[in-house]
């Protein structure tokens, strides 16, 4: 019985490495609130499209504008929370600078982002625009 042996490209990117307790904090954190604001631009879009619906019923409205409430309020209490988490462990003294940070929360979203869409690039919009040529454009018209 032969049994074939495979090893790890040492410079392999794998997402899902062994993380320290700092970028296991940070990926936790960025995950939660990638889900929680899409989700809640999610519930404010069914929100709008229930009272579009509603025909401007009292008791179709209600329950429309509790949905749209209830999603800005969600989505308030996640940024809120971001930038308020690092102010909170100050407080306690412990240093979390490193994961807790809006900064580094926001590049690992857009990490996380890129590699769920098999995205290569960041999004730089000014480099876009200076790319952009007159003549290119009045062509496509």
């Amino acid at each position: 019985m032969v049994i074939e042996v495979t090893y790890a490209n040492e410079s392999s990117s794998v997402f899902w490495s062994v993380l320290d307790l700092g970028e296991f904090l940070l990926l936790a954190i960025s995950i939660f609130v990638l889900f929680a604001s899409v989700f809640s631009v999610l519930f404010i879009l069914r929100g709008w499209v229930l009272l579009v619906l509603s025909w401007w019923k009292d008791e179709k409205i209600k329950p429309a504008i509790n949905t749209i409430r209830y999603a800005f309020i969600g989505l308030v209490v996640t940024v809120a929370t971001i930038f308020l988490f690092p102010i909170f462990w100050r407080l306690l003294w412990l240093d979390v600078k490193k994961y807790a940070e809006p900064k580094a929360i926001f590049s690992k979203i857009e990490e996380i982002w890129s590699k769920v869409f098999w995205s290569s690039s960041s999004w730089n919009w000014s480099s876009d625009i200076n790319k952009l040529n007159e003549e290119d454009f009045i062509n496509s018209l």
